[in-house]
């Protein structure tokens, strides 16, 4: 099965976005060979595109899980570190 999902999340600022992108960024090497993702920031805006090409949709699923929450976990760290 093909699937591909564009998500967004809005940062509170460039910065924290561009952290998160890059804190994140070796975690997509690891994906799934069949599955590729893309990020960007765009005014603060996180894009992630996930394109997946004979791919188990429950692989896919579970990628896009493991990708929000790696960027949950740096979002809350970097946020906590910029507030000491």
């Amino acid at each position: 099965m093909n699937l591909e999902l564009t998500f967004r999340i809005q940062m509170i600022y460039e910065s924290i976005c561009r952290a998160v992108m890059d804190s994140v960024k070796p975690d997509n090497i690891t994906a799934p060979p069949q599955i590729t993702i893309e990020m960007q920031c765009d005014s603060g805006m996180l894009i992630i595109k996930m394109k997946g090409e004979n791919v188990n949709i429950l692989t896919f699923r579970n990628t896009m899980d493991d990708l929000l929450e790696h960027i949950s976990l740096a979002t809350k760290i970097i946020k906590s570190s910029q507030r000491k």
